[in-house]
């Protein structure tokens, strides 16, 4: 039986919880998704939020996928774990 290699651990993640940030403005989402996002625990545009990773949490987060990101933490469903950019916006 061949010999399973285990990953070492994130050392900026705590099992079990996730870090959740938000990364565009709320100025024309539906009621519903301010709620999802203040449920969250996020105000302001650049906010974390630490929250258990539970599927409750996983399911808001979700909802609003356009709005927030995963920090630290496992990415849901082939995403990825981004480093914020230094260069800022294009216009």
């Amino acid at each position: 039986m061949a010999e399973q290699r285990r990953t070492p651990p994130d050392p900026g993640r705590i099992p079990g919880r996730i870090v959740v940030e938000l990364v565009r403005g709320l100025a024309g989402t539906t009621r519903y998704q301010r709620e999802v996002v203040r449920g969250l625990g996020l105000r302001r545009i650049g906010a974390t939020a630490d929250r258990p990773d539970t599927p409750m949490i996983r399911g808001m987060v979700a909802r609003i996928p356009h709005l927030v990101r995963i920090v630290s933490g496992k990415p849901a469903r082939g995403g990825s774990v981004e480093a914020p950019s230094a260069g800022g916006r294009k216009r």
